[in-house]
């Protein structure tokens, strides 16, 4: 897989979005507990709700390409902001 590509799908209620790499390299494992309790993700987020186990390809420059909340944040969210106004058509 690639950063910035599409790995699957994220669905929450009536929402389904997009789960996006945020490096690339190759999936080593993935988590099947999510099969049987998708809620892991928002209970346990940082132990038992991880998604996937990834072998980077090109970690530094993946990790200088990520979103930093000091510098890059407000940006990022403006952008998101508008790009979903625009597709509301308002």
């Amino acid at each position: 897989m690639t950063a910035g590509e599409t790995c699957g799908k994220i669905q929450s209620g009536k929402w389904i979005g997009k789960l996006v790499s945020p490096l690339s390299g190759v999936i080593v494992e993935v988590n099947s507990a999510l099969e049987d309790d998708p809620t892991l993700i928002n209970k346990d987020p940082y132990g038992g709700g991880w998604i996937a186990a990834v072998k980077p390809s090109a970690l530094d420059g993946d990790l200088g390409a990520l979103i930093k909340a000091e510098s890059d944040l407000k940006a990022w969210l403006d952008e998101e902001f508008e790009k979903e106004k625009k597709q509301r058509g308002a």
